[in-house]
């Protein structure tokens, strides 16, 4: 009570005219009072009923106030009891009332205390000075000389006369006192606040003054005691208008909170249809603050400020016709999808035309993606013959949708959204609508701020563990809703790649990032079977320890990934430490969490997918159905990859021997050569020729030279360096190619390779082995061509000019001892007349069985 006494002398806001207004009028306020109080000691006991019933009258009516439509002009019944009392009491009797009327209105005023007490100062002033006036005028026109008129006989004229200028008085003192003072105080016009709130107060005076005089003939027919009527009736009246306005008020909160629940409704499920968009929660929200904001600047009517209201809420609803992937597609929009996503603002207004909104909500959404130039959509609308709700919209959703993250592009910061804004004026958006928004733009971002939906809001809404979502905590429906819609175009993805993706290593590699969009883990194994079916290794590892991990060979029920092998299931909620149980790693005790499941396939076993946790506790049942959703689809994958895998070796490979075939020599080739090219190098090829492979097959049979072609391509690879190709060509030729060699280099891979084979024997018998010889040409890349038939053709003229050569020498039929030496070759094919120059090919001859 003692803070509201200090705040009604609390001028430190006001300038020092309006403090001496101020001042000067609570001290003739004061005088007024004063002397009415004084006066009050010639009333007699029917005088002080009527004034304290008057007084209790007056409290009660002057509670409720008329306002004038479109104005704040309030007619309330203050003059018509200061009046009254005037009358029937005197000057004193109608200070006291006027007072009372001010007091009754203390605690409605939306004033200010230091204004309404300057109000309450005026009135009281003022029907001093009018109650002087009416009984100077009584006594100037009719010669009236007493305090009062109560019962005493006045001719009618001169009393209306006299009530007239009583209330001419009281408007123009209360006017010109209270238009000065807000004139002071804050600069306005004087003219134009008195035209604006003074102007309907002079039918509230005149009908006050006619209230007045039929009331006092009402009282002069019946006396004060009337009074006692008239108190009955009206507390009657203000217990039964309480009552009306407690059971309006329980009515009027019943259809706010059923406008509230519809509105908070509305905004869900339009925060709902955003999610799936993967916007945040607080776009809708924002987006209605930015455009009912520009409408009330812009003074739109009541029925377009609803229309932005519920239109900023709902814009985007037309969106569910909208498939997921489209909607959370991370890149550039096909044409196709693009014209998909533009089928939104029209089924939006489609979906909406069934509620027949009261205000133009339609024509708002289905025309905010109308560009101020024409090129937008659905009808392709220029300038102003878009609805102005519509372009509204468009700047408040653009700039917000701008500020938030999407699936393609990251959140755009305050001075590029404004910066996008202003290059948009006058093509894509109203350029007026655009200046009214940028120059309110830190006004509406307060009011953002400060309901909590500040830009940064949205990046709270998931509780993360090691960069994942917590799903022990509780997450807003917003974010659930995300998440699913995320998943769902995830598997879409994945399903997307994976058909396409043959390549086993972007296979995995891909597998592993989607598991690692949903499930937390700080190290994820997939391991794959091997031909045994009893071993499983680990081929692709992602994340912590990988180097100690990659390549790790487990056996069916050896640790936790052993047991899922075996018994085909998943398991979670295991100790880490089990999976290692059968190796001494230093960094298992790292891990606190681990979850597995085998990767199955058309029924059919391919291997299995561990992930490990540094942080968590224990995975759990979500992060499990997860991880069992994805890997559903890279299992098909991987299988299908393996399955290509083999293909693709069979198709590059010697059935026979194992080795690469004529089709991978050629590819081969062009890697070496294309290597050789940017270097400036060479290499050398080897075109091997078994000599008595023939005398093997018709001796021992088909089945014993096929397994000489298998044990003679061992021999001949483990002469090779491990980088070194060799390859079956054809029947019993091979092929080899030596990089990194030159030609002087190359006598010793043949003389190495000749020995090799001829000292090879295979078993038939206890005492029968089969053998076989070699003849080798060699070639060089680039000197003896470019292109492998070139080469091949120069290594296989060298080797064919040795076997002509062993056929027309004479030898002895055993094998010799020792290898002759390449220049002794080269002397006896030059005494046959066939010159073969070293320095284009290399002819080395192995003897002849």
């Amino acid at each position: 009570m003692k803070e509201n006494k200090m705040e009604l002398f609390n001028l430190s806001e006001y300038n020092l005219k309006t403090k001496i207004l101020w001042c000067v009028m609570l001290c003739l306020s004061l005088f007024a009072l004063s002397f009415s109080i004084y006066k009050l000691t010639s009333f007699s006991l029917l005088q002080f009923a009527a004034l304290g019933i008057s007084l209790f009258v007056s409290l009660v009516i002057n509670k409720y106030q008329i306002r004038v439509p479109k104005t704040q002009t309030y007619i309330s019944a203050k003059e018509l009891v200061a009046f009254w009392g005037i009358i029937w009491l005197g000057i004193p009797g109608g200070i006291l009332l006027a007072a009372s009327a001010s007091l009754a209105r203390f605690s409605k005023s939306q004033r200010s205390p230091q204004r309404w007490l300057y109000s309450f100062n005026v009135n009281t002033f003022s029907t001093f000075v009018s109650g002087i006036v009416f009984y100077y005028s009584l006594y100037y026109f009719a010669d009236f000389t007493e305090s009062t008129i109560a019962g005493n006989t006045v001719a009618t004229q001169w009393l209306f006369a006299a009530t007239g200028l009583m209330a001419f008085a009281h408007f123009w003192i209360f006017a010109l006192l209270a238009s000065s003072f807000m004139t002071l105080e804050r600069g306005y016009s004087f003219l134009g606040l008195w035209k604006k709130n003074f102007g309907w107060t002079v039918g509230s005076y005149f009908l006050s003054s006619i209230s007045v005089l039929l009331l006092h003939y009402v009282f002069l027919e019946f006396g004060l005691a009337f009074g006692f009527v008239i108190l009955p009736t009206v507390i009657i009246a203000h217990i039964g208008y309480k009552i009306h306005l407690t059971r309006l008020a329980i009515k009027t909160k019943e259809i706010s909170e059923a406008s509230r629940i519809h509105l908070a409704t509305v905004e869900a499920l339009a925060t709902a249809i955003d999610a799936r968009d993967q916007v945040g929660i607080g776009h809708v929200r924002r987006t209605q603050i930015y455009a009912v904001g520009i409408g009330k600047i812009l003074g739109l009517s009541n029925d377009d400020i609803q229309a932005l209201n519920t239109g900023a809420l709902l814009h985007d609803i037309g969106k569910l016709a909208v498939p997921d992937h489209i909607l959370n597609k991370p890149g550039r929009l096909t044409p196709a999808e693009m014209e998909k996503i533009k089928i939104h603002a029209s089924v939006g207004a489609s979906i909406l035309d069934k509620i027949e909104f009261p205000y133009p909500i339609i024509p708002t959404i289905k025309y905010h993606h109308e560009m101020w130039d024409g090129s937008g959509y659905p009808e392709g609308l220029k300038g102003k013959n878009i609805p102005l709700t519509a372009r509204i919209l468009t700047v408040a959703d653009a700039y917000d949708t701008l500020r938030g993250a999407r699936p393609y592009r990251p959140a755009v910061s305050r001075e590029e959204a404004r910066r996008f804004l202003l290059t948009g004026t006058a093509t894509q958006f109203d350029p007026q609508i655009v200046d009214v928004f940028l120059r309110n733009l830190r006004q509406f971002e307060k009011e953002v701020n400060s309901q909590g939906l500040s830009y940064n809001f949205d990046t709270r809404n998931i509780d993360e563990v090691g960069g994942q979502p917590d799903y022990n905590a509780d997450q807003s429906y917003v974010e659930q809703i995300k998440r699913a819609n995320r998943e769902v175009f995830s598997l879409y993805e994945l399903a997307r790649v994976f058909s396409s993706s043959l390549n086993m290593q972007e296979t995995l590699a891909l597998f592993v990032e989607k598991i690692g969009e949903f499930v937390p883990f700080d190290t994820c194994t997939v391991y794959l079977m091997d031909e045994t079916n009893e071993f499983a290794t680990a081929i692709y590892t992602e994340g912590k320890n990988s180097a100690a991990l990659n390549g790790r060979r487990i056996k069916f029920g050896e640790g936790a990934t052993g047991l899922v092998l075996k018994k085909r299931q998943p398991i979670y909620k295991i100790n880490p430490g089990l999976d290692f149980s059968f190796q001494q790693l230093d960094f298992v005790q790292d891990y606190t969490a681990m979850v597995s499941l085998p990767l199955i396939s058309e029924e059919k076993l391919i291997g299995a997918v561990s992930l490990y946790d540094c942080e968590i506790e224990n995975y759990e049942e979500e992060h499990l159905r997860l991880l069992e959703t994805v890997s559903r689809i890279a299992a098909d994958a991987i299988y299908m990859g393996l399955q290509h895998a083999e293909s693709e070796t069979r198709a590059l490979t010697d059935p026979m021997t194992n080795l690469p075939n004529a089709r991978s020599l050629q590819i081969h080739f062009e890697k070496e050569a294309g290597r050789a090219s940017r270097n400036g190098s060479s290499f050398q090829l080897l075109m091997l020729d078994l000599d008595g492979f023939k005398a093997v097959n018709d001796t021992f049979g088909h089945k014993v030279g096929d397994t000489m072609l298998r044990e003679i391509s061992k021999v001949i690879r483990g002469q090779l360096r491990d980088y070194d190709f060799l390859a079956r060509y054809a029947g019993d030729e091979f092929v080899a190619i030596i990089p990194e060699t030159d030609s002087e280099e190359i006598g010793e891979f043949c003389q190495r390779i000749e020995k090799a084979v001829s000292e090879f024997a295979l078993p038939i018998s206890d005492e029968e082995f089969a053998r076989v010889g070699v003849s080798l040409g060699a070639a060089g890349y680039p000197k003896n061509g470019e292109t492998l038939d070139q080469i091949l053709i120069a290594a296989d003229k060298a080797m064919y000019s040795v076997k002509t050569f062993r056929k027309k020498a004479a030898k002895p039929p055993e094998l010799p001892t020792q290898v002759e030496p390449i220049v002794e070759v080269v002397e006896a094919i030059s005494n046959e007349h066939l010159i073969v120059e070293l320095d284009e090919s290399h002819i080395v001859s192995n003897a002849i069985n």
